[in-house]
């Protein structure tokens, strides 16, 4: 269920992004920032207290100047003091219901802009280490990557089976590591198809090599689950015996405008401080 929530939102960012596709990134990362700066003043008018933000800020000012003023009195000092750390935890307390609100909802976003400005895809000659992952030990299946005309071996598969956990031999949780590794070159560009023979079964994941808007995913999954939050762009795995998950790493990336070069993430909450600071009078919010 999580897993298509997180699909089906993957294609609604597809959609209302899709005009973006043939300019510059900066102009989707702007588009994307207006429309959070909206839900986050929004959010601000309806669930905080303008007055109360306002009065506390007030308050802190006046305990502030009193400790300038009354510099002398050690008693002012030390009261005012202590009244102005009250306002101040005040003043926390009246903002953390917004943000808490603001977080989750806007979270979703934050994940789509991630695999869309945050990773590339692969370039020809690059190395790519391609993981499967099973639920019990690969050594005893019959593991196959199929040859593919996108990338060709560079090395044989490394089967893994082993516990990460404490060394020291102390009791605790172990966590077992089952997978098998291929390190393959991107031969061209394109769409390619990871595809991982099990027995007889056929599990496939996509890799693309070359320049993309699309989303990309770093991991495909066979059962549902909170990760698939972090990994909404793909849909999960056909049922195929013990393969819990195949994974690559895509490179990161910066978005590049103006002669500058600048992570989406950084970018983005600028602009969107920039945005909330410029309309929050109109919105009638107090931060």
């Amino acid at each position: 269920m999580i897993q298509k929530i997180n699909y089906f939102i993957t294609r609604i960012f597809d959609i209302i992004l899709y005009p973006f596709g043939f300019i510059n990134e900066f102009w989707g990362v702007l588009f994307l920032s207006v429309l959070m700066s909206f839900v986050v003043l929004i959010i601000y008018k309806y669930v905080s207290s303008p007055t109360g933000i306002r009065d506390t800020k007030d308050k802190i000012k006046a305990n502030i100047l009193a400790i300038r003023i009354y510099k002398d009195f050690w008693k002012v000092i030390l009261s005012s003091f202590f009244k102005s750390l009250f306002y101040v935890f005040k003043y926390f307390i009246l903002n953390f219901g917004p943000v808490l609100l603001i977080i989750p909802i806007l979270f979703p976003a934050f994940v789509q802009m991630d695999v869309r400005y945050g990773m590339r895809g692969y370039r020809v000659g690059e190395d790519i280490t391609i993981k499967a992952s099973f639920s019990r030990d690969p050594n005893e299946l019959n593991v196959e990557l199929l040859e593919n005309s996108h990338f060709k071996p560079k090395m044989n598969p490394v089967y893994i089976d082993a516990f990460l956990g404490d060394e020291d031999g102390n009791d605790g949780e172990k966590i077992p590591i089952r997978e098998v590794n291929w390190k393959v070159e991107a031969l061209k560009e394109g769409v390619a198809s990871i595809r991982i023979k099990v027995g007889d079964r056929l599990a496939e994941k996509s890799l693309v090599i070359g320049n993309t808007r699309s989303a990309l995913t770093n991991k495909r999954m066979k059962e549902s689950s909170w990760w698939h939050f972090l990994y909404p762009a793909e849909e999960l795995l056909p049922g195929t015996d013990y393969l819990e998950n195949i994974t690559v790493h895509y490179p990161g990336k910066n978005i590049s405008f103006a002669g500058i070069e600048i992570n989406w993430l950084l970018l983005n909450l600028l602009l969107v401080v920039v945005i909330v600071l410029a309309l929050h009078k109109r919105f009638g919010v107090e931060f």
